[in-house]
This record gives structure tokens, sequence and C-alpha cells, in this order.
């Protein structure tokens, strides 16, 4: 792994609640094959789960579509799912046979931080509420692919006791993320939104980090 850059990353102010501080991020160098894994030693809720975490892109023209977060190793809906940047710059959710989400919006600045967040839950009744994602705490509404339809109430591929990396897809062991990565948060079995690691300065108007003070659950 890449050296961890110290440098201080996101304040709240002064006047903000507790003045939180995000001192580190981590590097992610695709060129050097980057990136972190773990097996989990028994499942989680694989229902319902939350990824939220600041990222900040470096190189856009690795050739290839960057993976944030994913688990699972099996070509199968259910046995892998991943959150990536396509390499247009589009964020995708997506499992080893469907896209599920990509959107419309483009996400292709390397000079600023960006709050992204997906809460996953095959159990909601509502198509839009199965998978929501938000980019500086907005939610983003409008996908060139949505099949949140396909997801019905059972298991998929994150959270099972399988492999799970950051920075790259386990299903194909590629697609290496190349840019930052500070305060990531995996919550399982909870569907959060953005107020539950971010709130607004009421000083500069500007998203800013808060702590967060729930549980994380298995």
């Amino acid at each position: 792994m890449s050296a961890v850059n110290n440098s201080l990353l996101l304040t709240a102010p002064a006047g903000g609640s507790g003045a939180y501080e995000v001192s580190r991020s981590l590097r992610f160098d695709s060129s050097a094959s980057s990136f972190l894994n773990r097996t989990p030693a028994s499942a989680g809720n694989r229902k319902t789960w939350t990824w939220a975490g600041w990222v900040k892109r470096a190189s856009l023209a690795t050739g290839t579509d960057q993976v944030l977060f994913s688990g699972g190793v099996t070509n199968s809906a259910t046995g892998f799912l991943g959150i990536y940047y396509e390499n247009s710059g589009q964020i995708t959710l997506g499992s080893a046979t469907t896209n599920i989400i990509i959107t419309t919006p483009v996400y292709r600045d390397p000079g600023a931080w960006a709050h992204i967040l997906l809460a996953f839950d095959s159990t909601a009744g509502t198509n839009s509420d199965k998978a929501k994602l938000y980019v500086n705490g907005s939610e983003v509404t409008t996908f060139n692919t949505d099949n949140r339809s396909t997801i019905t109430n059972q298991d998929y591929g994150i959270n099972q006791a399988a492999i799970h990396e950051i920075g790259r897809q386990s299903y194909s062991s590629a697609r290496y993320f190349d840019g930052y990565l500070a305060e990531v948060h995996f919550i399982d079995g909870q569907a959060l939104d953005p107020s539950s690691f971010t709130e607004t300065s009421a000083t500069t108007g500007q998203l800013i980090p808060k702590a967060y003070t729930g549980s994380y659950g298995t």
C-alpha cells in the first residue's frame, strides 16, 4: 500500500459542532496496484448496509473503471457487488451480471474532495429506496441506467464471508482506484443518509465531516 498522507484534509470550522478534523488519507496508486482487502470470518447483513467516505480522484486516465469498494468473487447477480467510477466518470453500483445504477452526472474533478455514500436495502418496498447514492450530501436522482427494480428481498454480494476489497474489484482482481480515500465507514444492517457523517458549516455553507456516533453492526 502506498504511503499515508499526513496533511490536514478536512476540518469543521471552530464554529462547527465539535470542530471535527479528518487528519489523514490513504493514497491508492493504480500503477502500483494498491488496494486493501479483508475476508470476514462470518457474514453480516447482506441485505442492508451503508458505505460512506471522502474521495479525491487523482489520475482519470487509467483506461479502465476504478473501484471504490467491492465484495465477493462469485459470477452471479447476488455473489458480487461493487461501487465504482466508470472510465467516463459516472458512478456505478454493479453486480457480476447487472449494472444496477449508472449515474447521469459525471464526476471527474481531481482537484476536490467529494463525499460519496451508497445506502443499500434489498428489503425496501420502493425501488428507489433499494439503492440510494449521495454525492456531497445530495441524493443522485438521474441515472443513465436504473435497474433497482431487479433488486429483490435477498442476500447480495457485499457483507458475505468472502473477500472484500477497497480500491480494487474483488471479482476480477482488477479495476484499481487511483486517488485518495479518507474517513471511510461501512455500516452493517443500516441504510443511512449523509447526516450521519456530514453537516453543513454555518460559517461557510460547505459540507464538512462530523464524527460518526452510531453503531457499526456486526
